[in-house]
């Protein structure tokens, strides 16, 4: 009830202050005009208020108890004075009661679209849509920090001490909404339903002034919901019956294909259930859109005309032109001033905007320098949009302050939005997305006057934002401004509709056009809908959370959390912030900057420096979950630190929220707080086992052994390279790499690294690790690697089916390979080795059941048959022991090793010293008189002498 009389008071606000301005093409127009200003003022007001009580413990009650007080008096003093309500005359001809129906129906499509996708379900859950699931995740975490946190001055909830660089002010009101009483979903749903109905009654309002035809309105409002694409036509004729097309449509999940991969993001209405902060922009965008048409339509005054009026070419006395002309000033100013009250008012709205939504403002500010060139009263323009910028900048100010990550593009960045583009691909792209709307578009351009012309230009400006500016860190910020176009751009589209319908000329033709063109729009546009409803749902149970529960008891509304990378979490639903979010998570932020600090604050053994960072970076709780323990990024966890040292105050015994605990940072600095590096032994290379600590290893896939006779593993699962000592001692752990899967030790003792993954290249990095070189000549799967005499460097490039040799200059010097089973062919080849004496390369070709030799340039030179293999995924390798004149063959399929002559003659096979056994042997490496063998099994390396054997 609170939080309804807020809006209520709002409401009213917003009204006297829009009558004091503006006149109104209808009641509707009235209203959605008082909505959007009421809200926009008093969440501004809320806010600033809050700012202004941070230093207490309740800065939002301080605020809204101000707005009350305040709103109530404004309300009084301006009802007393009021204007009356001025209405444009005459209107359009129609009858209102289409409007209103128009309107009703309007309304109940906005809810079924968005309180359809969130909403509480019977159980008390927020159940949110799929496709809407990640940015209401990023919307949920703001809008919590208020209602739940202490967040002024205002911060990201997933970069605790930096200010936030996201527009955030539509999720402040929610969170305000939530604080008053209503629950989380009611919240947001109140407010982007009303801002998108509103949107949606302004533009059938512009709709009606610009074309002086209700019909171009309700129609162009309706348009909203059928962006136009045609892309339904050919998976239409994909199916095989009109039966089979039906149950395809009523079953699809997914927008249809288009060739463009961000497609299904950004032409349909999932954009404005993704963004439920941008319509209300857009709405307050449209409103002062048409209280500038309405004063473009006005008469221009004489006295200002005439002020920019030519001289009269009649002869005339200079002295007395000059009196004239002189004359003409005082009257044109006072006029200019009189009718600035109303430009000043529409420079602030538009300057409220960018912590609402800063690509609306800027969208709102491209048209806007467009129409200053392109229509008069460039005056009252400039005028607006200097107290737009004064109101705007310190918004824009704040939000670049703080940790910036760097531009991955630079600003003016030909190519954000359609990769690789030429002008066919952008014409394509445009033509795509709105395929159905452009016959009628460019018919309407055709017809209107040169005024209506000029405003669609200056629309127009936005596809010179989209296409050739980089204004946000991802392509959803310039598809923005394609979607504010559209929603003005569907007006020319239903004036087209319109034109066509009433065509008499020829008396079927007209209506037979508009009505083929309206049913494929609305075709689109249904179809369209069904992957949002078809969805799956997301359900949040923040209310009845144990977690939620326990932290609002038990910990303060401004505490930080030292975390897992997360999107969503109780923590964040309790209104608390982290100090590390999720990559997921508003961009922007220099991660460079705060990573290696998250990773010593997880993996440092020093407990007095973990302490020193926490309270540098002022983290009052730090958490350890199985993300944390088992995760990617942290390699080494400390948590055994934490439980010498801290407080362990609560712990999931239960296993809900993947056995977390939370430890609580003390004050001070403990007693006897060590400042000695506390690292755990780790265990040697032949004890192993599956694990992230040192001597574990995740589904190790390669072995090397350097001149010194230290051993290094690839640790493919745990991104690493691990060195052990030539005894099995831990020595330390290099990378990150992406699954390392092959490595090589060069003479000079340098670590040549094949990483699969994502990357398909080979590393080169110095004895202590740090980066030297990368190839990575078009390499797809390279997975073990060897280097001759000569220092030449051969590769198993395993999803090319080649093998690639280079110099040591990083150059190919000779591929060779092909799918298949003839001399010189291989079927997914695992491995390469080189003879030192002969320089002779042995390649390991499992499907094919053989191994096969080849001169250094790939000439091949023999083969033979090794009947053991032949099994998938064993991970077959070779040694060379050229002093012994031997071959060393493994398959993890098998518990021993192959043993053959260098020219292919069987000799036996080996083993390590019983009790010692191998355990699905796969790499090797040859060390003198030992080789190494990796156990895939059991993780861990075995020795096998080869003295007298």
């Amino acid at each position: 009830m609170v939080a309804l009389i807020y809006l209520g008071l709002a409401i009213a606000l917003g009204d006297l202050l829009c009558r004091r301005f503006y006149r109104f093409v209808s009641v509707p127009h009235r209203y959605a005009g008082a909505i959007l200003v009421g809200i926009l003022v008093n969440t501004w007001f809320t806010y600033l208020a809050g700012l202004a009580f941070a230093h207490t413990a309740e800065p939002l009650l301080w605020g809204d108890l101000l707005f009350f007080v305040a709103a109530a008096a404004v309300i009084f003093c301006l009802s007393r004075k009021s204007p009356k309500v001025q209405m444009l005359e005459p209107r359009a001809p129609g009858r209102a009661v289409y409007d209103w129906i128009t309107l009703g129906a309007l309304f109940i499509a906005v809810c079924v679209l968005l309180m359809g996708t969130l909403y509480i379900n019977k159980q008390g859950r927020v159940r949110v849509s799929g496709m809407e699931a990640n940015d209401f995740a990023v919307q949920s975490a703001i809008a919590q920090s208020f209602a739940l946190g202490h967040n002024f001055p205002t911060e990201s909830p997933y970069y605790a001490g930096q200010p936030i660089h996201y527009d955030f002010l539509f999720y402040f009101q929610a969170g305000n909404l939530e604080f008053l009483g209503l629950n989380l979903a009611w919240s947001v749903d109140v407010l982007s339903v009303l801002g998108l109905t509103k949107m949606l009654v302004l533009a059938m309002a512009l709709g009606e002034l610009l074309f002086n035809s209700r019909v171009v309105g309700r129609v162009g409002a309706a348009l909203f919901f059928f962006p136009g694409s045609l892309v339904f036509i050919p998976f239409l004729k994909s199916q095989g019956s009109l039966g089979d097309a039906l149950r395809a449509i009523v079953h699809l999940n997914n927008f249809l294909p288009s060739g463009y991969a961000d497609r299904a993001e950004t032409w349909t209405q999932i954009v404005f259930v993704n963004q439920r902060h941008l319509p209300s922009a857009i709405g307050v965008f449209l409103l002062v859109l048409i209280f500038l048409v309405d004063h473009y339509r006005k008469p221009r005054p004489q006295t200002q005309a005439s002020a920019t009026k030519e001289p009269n070419t009649e002869p005339t006395d200079q002295d007395q032109r000059k009196v004239a002309f002189l004359a003409s000033f005082p009257t044109a100013g006072k006029d200019v001033l009189a009718s600035s009250a109303s430009f000043i008012f529409s420079g602030v709205l538009l300057g409220a905007l960018p912590l609402w939504n800063t690509p609306a403002f800027i969208a709102a500010a491209a048209v806007l320098l467009f129409l200053v060139i392109l229509l008069p009263y460039r005056s009252q323009m400039m005028v607006l949009g200097s107290t737009a910028v004064v109101v705007a900048l310190p918004q824009l100010l704040f939000l670049r302050s703080g940790e910036i990550g760097p531009r991955q593009q630079p600003l003016f960045y030909w190519g954000d939005v359609v990769a690789n583009p030429t002008v066919t691909k952008v014409i394509d792209y445009i033509g795509v997305a709105f395929a159905a709307k452009w016959p009628l578009i460019i018919l309407a351009l055709i017809l209107v006057s040169w005024f209506q012309r000029r405003f669609f230009f200056a629309l127009c400006s936005l596809f010179i934002l989209m296409f050739c500016m980089q204004l946000g860190t991802g392509t959803l910020a310039s598809h923005t401004f394609l979607n504010i176009w559209l929603v003005m751009a569907n007006l020319f589209a239903a004036y087209g509709l319109w034109w066509l319908w009433k065509l008499k000329t020829v008396p079927i033709l007209g209506p037979l056009a508009a009505t083929t063109l309206a049913a494929s729009i609305v075709a689109g546009g249904i179809i369209e809908l069904f992957p949002i409803r078809n969805s799956s749902y997301v359900e949040m149970n923040y209310e009845k959370d144990d977690l939620v529960r326990w932290l609002l008891k038990n910990t303060k509304p401004n505490d930080v959390f030292l975390t897992d990378r997360f999107l969503s979490h109780p923590i964040l639903l309790a209104g608390r912030r982290i100090f590390l979010g999720s990559r997921d998570s508003p961009a922007g932020y220099d991660l460079a900057k705060r990573e290696p600090i998250y990773r010593q604050m997880f993996e440092s053994k020093n407990p007095r420096r973990v302490f020193e960072l926490l309270k540098q970076t002022h983290i009052d709780y730090a958490a350890f979950d199985d993300g944390i323990r088992n995760g990617d990024l942290i390699r080494d966890p400390n948590e055994y630190l934490y439980v010498r040292d801290f407080q362990k105050v609560y712990e999931d015994k239960e296993n809900r929220y993947r056995k977390l605990v939370i430890y609580k940072v003390p004050e001070a600095i403990p007693a006897n707080l060590s400042s000695m590096d506390l690292s755990e032994p780790g265990v040697t290379a032949f004890q192993g086992g599956h694990g992230r600590g040192k001597g574990e290893f995740d589904n190790p896939r390669a072995l090397a052994v350097d001149s010194a006779g230290n051993i290094y593993v690839a640790d493919t699962n745990n991104g690493r390279v691990q060195k052990f000592s030539p005894n099995g001692t831990f020595v330390t752990q290099i990378g990150p790499f992406e699954a390392p899967n092959g490595i090589a030790i060069d003479r000079a003792g340098n670590i040549y690294v094949a990483e699969i993954g994502s990357k398909h290249r080979v590393q080169k990095v110095g004895p202590d690790g740090s980066f030297i070189a990368v190839w990575a000549p078009a390499l797809y799967g390279p997975r073990k690697i060897a280097i001759g005499p000569d220092d030449s460097i051969y590769v198993v490039d395993q999803g090319r089916t080649r093998i690639v040799k280079f110099n040591a200059d990083r150059q190919v010097v000779a591929t060779w390979g092909s799918g298949g089973s003839g001399d010189g062919q291989f079927a997914d080849h695992t491995s390469v080795a080189v003879d030192p004496t002969t320089n002779k390369v042995y390649v390991a070709d499992p499907i094919n059941r053989r191994i096969q030799v080849f001169d250094s340039n790939g000439k091949f030179l023999t083969k033979w048959l090794v009947p053991e293999w032949g099994q998938p995924h064993g991970f077959e390798d070779l040694a060379i022991d050229s002093d012994r004149g031997r071959v060393y063959a493994s398959s993890a399929n098998l518990n021993t090793i192959l043993v053959f002559g260098l020219q292919g003659n069987r000799l036996g096979t080996l083993g390590p010293t019983p009790p010692n056994k191998l355990e699905a042997p796969s790499a090797l490496a040859l060390a003198g008189d030992k080789l190494f063998v990796l156990n895939t099994a059991s993780a861990r390396v075995s020795v096998i002498t080869l003295q007298n054997r």
